[in-house]
């Protein structure tokens, strides 16, 4: 409970200063800068795949196995021959320096990932945190200093490398010593460093899926003509809609581990009967995140981003309808995740990024960002009604109950009301008020809900 706790408030941490960063920097340089730095960051998000080898999950496993300074020098140097040719390749195609300083940054954050998934395998997840958060604070002192004195968007863009190179400094000062790093060589394991290559691919592939699914909307958009403007707009209320699902992802975090055990011991009954508990919760949950985003979209926008985005409102309003299927997916991930099922994952990601695609490819040349944003929401309906179907493998629970019917229905009836209308802002705190009496009149039913799961 104490490692979930610090890993949770850690999270909010790093999540909270990257919410703060895209906020400053769409205050400070406008959309269309804003839309800029997204479009590159997108690109510099899909190479990082390619260098980062599988990440964390599979650095944790081979780890686990028998981990080592050797095991360590030689996945440090396989990420770092990949980066170097990765870099080389975006300098010989001359891209712009923006996306060259990110690609940069996200070769860093994969050498951090290496000391972060070291610090996880030996519970050492106050340590880690520590790190992490020493990285934010340097990364925003960075952008409050270049926002108060020489103004430029460049630094933006260079303030992602210079926090990671202050998590490497503490890091190495701490757990590692740069002598090691000059006998690489003597460490070079070549069946290893094969191995891992050769094993690694699954998890690279996954990866890779997961970020074009969630991501390629943005490179679309600019290979299909829109403006940075419009894609700044789009870029905002995704970052908010990000942000909320946050939560999704602490409850997964909670339930996880108890699916993951009850389906290692073969107890179906109880696995039902706790899969049903979590999508109470979820439906409840989700409801409500949803409805209030819907409900102060324009004013979250306002704040966070300034009046120049006031459109984006409008475009949360449609985005906050995921809410209520990204909560639910998370439920039957966890079961395919923790079953002999999991490439049934990769194949749904395959499936669904292909449809995206389709969808981003026919809408966008109609309907713009909004193409973009309707192709969003119906790839993740697909995405959720198929791992829903696939867990039926596992255990058969239902295909929707009534709950659900009601809160999908409340969801598609709210976004309407809210894209068509305009409400001032004491009708909203009133819809507010009757929120929160009716959160705290099912307070003692909610917080049991908490408890069973």
């Amino acid at each position: 409970m104490k490692n979930t706790l610090i890993l949770t408030l850690s999270k909010f941490f790093e999540k909270g200063i990257m919410f703060l960063f895209f906020a400053l920097l769409a205050h400070h340089f406008g959309r269309e800068s804003f839309g800029e730095f997204s479009y590159y960051f997108t690109i510099a998000s899909i190479i990082f795949v390619l260098f980062d080898v599988g990440g964390e999950f599979y650095q944790i496993r081979e780890f686990t196995k028998h981990e080592s300074l050797k095991v360590f020098q030689n996945i440090f140097i396989i990420k770092t021959v990949i980066a170097s040719l990765v870099i080389g390749i975006v300098l010989v195609l001359q891209e712009p320096l923006y996306l060259v300083l990110l690609v940069i940054s996200f070769y860093l954050d994969s050498i951090i990932s290496l000391f972060r998934s070291s610090l996880y395998k030996n519970s050492l997840y106050y340590q880690e945190a520590i790190l992490t958060i020493s990285e934010k604070i340097a990364l925003i002192a960075i952008v409050f200093l270049n926002i108060m004195t020489v103004k430029d968007v460049i630094v933006m863009y260079l303030s992602f490398s210079l926090a990671k190179v202050v998590y490497l400094f503490f890091a190495v000062r701490r757990f590692y010593s740069l002598r090691y790093l000059f006998s690489s060589y003597k460490l070079y394991d070549r069946p290893f460093f094969k191995h891992y290559a050769l094993n690694s691919w699954s998890y690279v592939l996954h990866a890779l899926l997961v970020v074009i699914f969630v991501q390629i909307d943005i490179v679309m958009l600019k290979w299909m003509g829109v403006s940075f403007e419009e894609i700044g707009l789009y870029s905002a209320a995704v970052k908010i809609y990000f942000t909320v699902v946050i939560f999704a992802d602490i409850l997964f975090k909670q339930y996880y581990p108890k699916v993951s055990r009850l389906i290692h011991d073969n107890q179906s009954v109880a696995l039902r009967d706790y899969i049903l508990r979590i999508q109470s919760l979820n439906i409840y949950a989700s409801a409500l995140f949803a409805f209030v985003t819907m409900l102060f979209a324009h004013e979250i926008i306002a704040v966070a981003f300034g009046s120049e985005f006031a459109e984006a409102g409008n475009m949360l309003v449609l985005l906050s309808i995921i809410i209520v299927f990204r909560f639910s997916m998370y439920t039957y991930t966890a079961l395919l995740s923790s079953s002999n099922l999991n490439h049934i994952k990769l194949i749904t990601s395959l499936t669904c990024v292909g449809v995206n695609i389709g969808l981003n490819y026919l809408l966008i040349p109609l309907y713009g960002v909004y193409g973009a944003l309707f192709a969003t929401i119906v790839t993740e309906f697909i995405l959720v009604a198929m791992f829903k179907i696939s867990s039926f493998k596992i255990v058969f629970t239902n295909f929707l109950t009534f709950k659900e019917v009601v809160s999908l229905l409340l969801i598609f009836v709210s976004s309407y009301i809210f894209y068509k209308y305009q409400f001032k802002i004491i009708y909203k705190l009133s819809t507010a008020f009757i929120i929160v009496f009716f959160v705290f009149s099912m307070r003692k039913i909610l917080k049991q809900k908490m408890l069973e799961i």
